[in-house]
């Protein structure tokens, strides 16, 4: 019976927290090992896309070689591919656990500068379950590659979730860059982020914003500097 309540309370806090992060932070919050249901769920979807892209990307390359490039040099990266792939499958769960950790450490940064009261281990368990949001998002890459099959080209290999498509096509790679962050998902994980530690901290939302925002910051800039060097 204990064990069974147990699992509903966990699959309630993951489910909950795409919609309501308040209750997701009433179920979890004292329990040390709350983060585990979704760093392993989370794990195990982002080990099924480091499976799947590389392979569809030999795939996108095969239909379009890039410049020097013939089938038999494409040929040659397989085993090196395969090889990047298992690893990176195999690592998933502790990558995963391993980014929601340097986020959970940049916020609780910010908090001992802003002077926000919060437990490390409770902070952890709400980022790990706010990852969920993101972990959805790759999930939906990987239908969208399995869906195009063997038709797929290198532009497909990443599907645009947000508003970067209503950009013209003359706009600079800045703001392509910016404003292709801000995907459904992206703002989606920055609402939830922003409501449900407002509620585990008791803080304002206005300044919750600012003590957890360096956490997507990075991603942003990151986003950005990509979009730059193309």
């Amino acid at each position: 019976m204990v064990s069974s309540e147990v699992t509903v309370n966990a699959l309630l806090a993951i489910l909950n927290v795409f919609f309501n992060p308040a209750e997701t932070v009433r179920r979890i919050k004292g329990n040390k090992t709350a983060w585990f249901p979704p760093i392993l769920l989370g794990g195990l979807i982002m080990a099924a896309y480091n499976y799947t892209l590389p392979r569809a990307t030999m795939q996108a390359l095969r239909n379009e070689p890039p410049a020097g490039f013939d089938q038999a040099k494409l040929d040659s990266l397989v085993s090196a591919m395969e090889m990047m792939s298992r690893f990176s499958t195999i690592s998933a769960p502790m990558m995963f656990a391993l980014m929601i950790l340097v986020g959970a450490g940049l916020i609780f940064a910010m908090c001992i500068l802003l002077r926000i009261n919060v437990r490390f281990p409770d902070l952890y368990n709400f980022m790990a379950h706010v990852g969920m949001i993101n972990a959805v998002q790759t999930l939906t890459h990987v239908f969208v590659l399995r869906n195009i099959g063997s038709a797929i080209t290198v532009k497909q290999l990443t599907p645009n979730f947000g508003l970067a498509g209503l950009l013209p096509a003359d706009a600079s790679k800045l703001a392509q860059g910016f404003v292709g962050f801000f995907s459904v998902f992206s703002v989606w994980h920055i609402l939830m982020l922003v409501i449900g530690f407002a509620a585990l901290t008791g803080c304002t939302k206005r300044r919750v914003f600012v003590a957890t925002a360096p956490s997507w910051i990075i991603g942003m800039l990151y986003e950005i500097v990509v979009t730059l060097s193309r």
